[in-house]
């Protein structure tokens, strides 16, 4: 088969990627011979795997050693040319037919010989052949393309179909969507689901940038040949890549657009427009094709592309078959070719002012200030419409067509911000350098450096100053660009760790801007001056409710990183966690994973360890693609602090050297957090203390979100550590803090040291102003001040409360998935273990005890203890509360016992009853079924 015989390897396994049920199908009707056989049709688009299908097929028969015939491809129009290609290797014993059947035969097939014979006649004395044939030996014909044949040929092979089945035949074939061989069983070959479309291209992409692989996925509609070759075919054109049509192989143009070159010259220029157009208005097209052709373009032109499966046609729209259709229109057209048709186009959309400055920025070559000013205003509303990648073409594109040196760079810059977003490292660096070659501004300069700053796993030394000059001079011309360059510095001097002069002189540019309530001057004095400015900033963050109000990802980002900034994780978490979504459905993925790791390190402090584990993870998978260094030190640094809370310490440690090596002075405080968990795990207190110390002691202005995390480890390394008196006097400084800043991170944390470190005089009330507070989002803080709190009672000898207290707080930790953390707890204090229930209870609440374990009922225990049901239910009233337990049902852990088995019904059922008539949850309890 001359198509199926050319199917590449990787092509072949390709299509045979997910098709377990149609293999199935196609095994099915195989192993019907030699006793009987059928016929399949398998129909589907172009570059589904209808061919390899067929392939599979043809090898099993082989392998079974039956006679095959095969035919694939487009034949020419004369009448059963196809039909003798096909019956080729068997045409030599036609003679043997009954009289007159093999002329038929040959008359059909010479060429030029006089009129063909009738169809009725060829198809009877075709099958009259095949199963001739078949009675020696089962044979299989395998027919691809079907709709390419002569009408001749496919009347014969459905003549052939509908009668095969008491014959050992098996008449397999392939035919395109839309077409039909009647009374056929057809098997349904569709497109691949996402999750198999992304491991093929995962196959054939590994090496291509995130941002094109993605471009793929979408274009490619799950298409497996698609998903093989345009990887194949795809050449980067400049530094962004960016594609007016992804370039095809001739592999892609033979299964999707072979008929192209066929077509009338009018269909081909009307084509061309509609393949440079990306809305598929009728009318448009055919108005630009006229202007394209010179002549007027009616719609019936058209005719000829849809019956060679290239468009669909309806009312008001035209529409490619498939997007690879498109791209092969681009690609058999010169450069030149294109760009009139994107000048027609252009001339025809005066009511449509940015698509008109799209096609015009696309039909000429040399620089043109007039489109490239209208290209560059325009790309706010592509962003919108189309996304990033287009976006950033826009301002490349417009950058190209600048005649001004420095205008250029400004723009190339623009599009470099965006790449940064995308997380395309290495495009955001090219499109810097471009723009450093050209003569920019002062605060160009400067931008140029804080954007590689920010791209960059170790920040250079820049001109921050300079910047802070530059902000202040265009507070008032451009006050928009003086946002940006505020947000860019105030970055520069949190990632380098700026004096206070410097951060002073960030702030006073920004008091001169009057737009406050922007986020990028509230991000900016966030991430400053935490505390200084924490209390301005919370009051202008938004609540809830304005927040689920708010589609734009870069303003819930930039909000959600000053709450991160200025100690306010759960606010944080709400406002990153709602910008998510939008950047992955905008494909950001170098601001998707900044968010995800700054949202892991809220959650992780907050308690919710499995879902930082979960945004830790997506981060490294985007990571792994888009290698942007600085996020990649971020989020190792948050992976050692999940390790040190988790108890891993050797880990924690080694993520935390590895980290310090890159030199991020923003990081330090984080990995100082992390190292001194990791020493407050281990027991090592006095070490503990010293990494937290830092974070810590030092001024106010200083303090930073890793300080007010460390508040509670700090305390309990002060306690543990014979250092409380020392402590005590930092945290005194703290509780000055206190009163600049609502950091919730500080405030929440607060009451635990101040009870940790208290006298035993006045800590209970101290722990239960601690555990007073909502600490509704914060259930690690709970648990920890429910375990120390727990501690505390034991060892002031309250047996029972204490045993409450400890059974919450493990109940916590195991909820925050921290049960290892509660377990080393509890090893740390195995000298000092829970007291048993002997010990809390006397000998004879014991014995009740236990036998209300079993399940005996008051009145039971009563009769065996030859005792009153009321003096039962007394012990087991002074019991309970001695116990820390309010049911019967808790009696079973405390006491090691079984379940109790379910034979007393009559104590369940008035056990259930009782509750219903709202008796007292206590009493109930104890009096069970009295």
């Amino acid at each position: 088969m001359e198509r199926t015989g050319r199917l590449g390897r990787r092509v072949y396994e390709a299509g045979l990627l997910g098709r377990d049920e149609q293999l199935k199908v196609l095994q099915e009707l195989m192993v019907r011979l030699p006793d009987a056989g059928g016929a399949m049709t398998l129909q589907g688009g172009p570059g589904v795997g209808k061919s390899a299908l067929l392939r599979a097929a043809g090898e099993r028969a082989r392998r079974a050693g039956w006679q095959m015939l095969e035919v694939a491809g487009r034949s020419d129009d004369t009448p059963f040319s196809g039909l003798r290609e096909l019956l080729r290797p068997v045409l030599g014993t036609a003679d043997a037919l009954p009289a007159g059947q093999g002329g038929i035969l040959r008359s059909a097939f010479e060429i030029g010989s006089g009129p063909p014979p009738e169809t009725l006649k060829v198809a009877l004395v075709a099958f009259n052949l095949i199963t001739t044939r078949a009675a020696e030996q089962p044979m299989v014909l395998i027919v691809d393309d079907v709709q390419w044949l002569d009408w001749s040929t496919r009347d014969v092979l459905a003549f052939m179909a509908r009668r095969v089945r008491d014959n050992p035949i098996v008449i397999l074939t392939a035919l395109r969507s839309g077409r039909n061989m009647p009374d056929v069983p057809v098997l349904d070959v569709s497109v691949l689901d996402e999750p198999s479309a992304r491991r093929l291209l995962a196959r054939h992409a590994a090496t291509l940038p995130p941002a094109v692989r993605e471009r793929i996925l979408e274009e490619a509609l799950g298409n497996p040949l698609a998903l093989v070759e345009l990887p194949a075919a795809w050449r980067p054109e400049g530094p962004l890549g960016s594609w007016a049509h992804l370039p095809v192989s001739s592999a892609l143009t033979t299964s999707f657009a072979d008929g192209l070159g066929e077509l009338p010259e009018q269909a081909r220029d009307a084509l061309l427009v509609a393949a440079v157009d990306h809305v598929g208005d009728l009318s448009e097209i055919l108005a630009a094709a006229s202007v394209l052709a010179g002549r007027p373009v009616a719609v019936d032109v058209l005719d000829s592309a849809v019956a060679a499966l290239l468009i669909r046609l309806d009312r008001t729209t035209l529409r490619f078959l498939h997007p690879v259709v498109r791209f092969a229109v681009l690609e058999a057209e010169t450069p030149a070719r294109r760009q009139a048709a994107n000048a027609a186009m252009a001339q025809v959309l005066a009511g449509h002012p940015d698509r008109r400055t799209w096609h015009r920025a696309q039909s000429v070559n040399g620089p043109d200030d007039e489109i490239a000013d209208e290209l560059a205003h325009a790309h706010a509303s592509l962003l919108r419409r189309h996304g990033v990648v287009t976006a950033i073409w826009a301002l490349e594109r417009s950058a190209q067509l600048t005649a001004d040196s420095a205008t250029r760079g400004h723009r190339l810059l623009r599009a470099a911000e965006h790449a940064y977003g995308l997380g395309r490292t290495r495009l955001t660096h090219s499109l810097i350098d471009e723009a450093e070659r050209q003569e920019l501004s002062d605060a160009d300069l400067a931008k140029a450096a804080g954007l590689r700053d920010i791209s960059d796993a170790e920040p250079q030394p820049g001109p921050a100053r300079t910047q802070v000059r530059d902000i202040t001079e265009l507070s008032a011309g451009d006050p928009n660009l003086a946002l940006d360059l505020l947000l860019s510095t105030a970055l520069r001097a949190h990632r380098t760790g700026a004096d206070p002069a410097l951060r002073a002189g960030i702030v006073a540019a920004a008091d001169r801007l009057t737009h406050t309530n922007d986020p990028r001057h509230i991000a900016a004095l966030a991430l400053v001056e935490p505390v200084l400015y924490g209390r301005v900033v919370a009051d202008r963050l938004p609540s809830n409710e304005t927040v689920w109000h708010r589609p734009d990802a870069d303003v819930l980002r930039l909000f959600g990183m000053a709450a991160h900034a200025i100690g306010d994780p759960a606010r944080a978490v709400d406002l990153l966690g709602r910008a998510q979504p939008i950047l992955r459905e905008q494909g950001r993925l170098g601001l998707l994973s900044e968010t995800l790791v700054t949202e892991a390190s809220d959650v992780l402090l907050l308690g919710n360890w499995p879902r930082a584990a979960r945004l830790a993870e997506e981060a490294r998978r985007i990571l792994a693609e888009t290698r942007q260094p600085a996020v990649i030190a971020a989020l190792t640094s948050t992976d050692a602090v999940a390790a040190a809370l988790r108890g891993q310490a050797e880990r924690a440690v080694e993520l935390a050297d590895t980290v310090a090596a890159w030199q991020r002075t923003d990081l330090i405080p984080t990995l100082r957090l992390a190292r001194g968990l990791a020493r407050l795990g281990e027991g090592r207190y006095a070490e503990a203390y010293q990494e937290l110390r830092p974070l810590l002691d030092q001024p106010h202005e200083e303090l930073r979100w890793q300080g007010f995390a460390a508040v509670m480890p700090f305390a309990i390394a002060a306690d543990r550590g014979s250092t409380r008196r020392e402590a005590a006097h930092i945290l005194a400084a703290l509780e000055e803090v206190a009163r600049v800043t609502p950091a919730p991170l500080l405030h929440v944390q607060l009451p635990y040291a101040r009870a940790v470190l208290a006298a035993d005089a006045v800590a209970e009330e101290l722990y239960m102003v601690a555990l007073g507070q909502d600490l509704t989002r914060w259930p690690l803080v709970k648990a920890r001040t429910e375990h120390a709190y727990g501690q505390w009672l034991r060892r002031h000898r309250q047996a029972a409360r204490s045993r409450t207290m400890l059974l919450s707080a493990r109940t916590s930790f195991e909820l925050i998935g921290a049960s290892d953390w509660a377990g080393r707890n509890a090893a740390q204090t195995a000298d000092n273990p829970l007291p048993s229930v002997m010990e809390l209870l006397s000998p004879q609440e014991t014995l009740i005890a236990r036998l209300a374990a079993e399940g005996l009922s008051n009145r039971a225990i009563a009769e065996r203890l030859h005792l009153s049901h009321r003096t039962i239910a007394a012990h087991l009233y002074r019991a309970f509360p001695k116990l820390g337990i309010s049911s019967r049902s808790e009696l079973v852990p405390l006491l090691k016992l079984p379940e109790p088995a379910a034979s007393d019904a009559a104590t369940r059922v008035r056990r259930t009853a009782a509750g219903v008539d709202g008796i007292s949850h206590t009493t109930q309890a104890v009096d069970g079924v009295e």
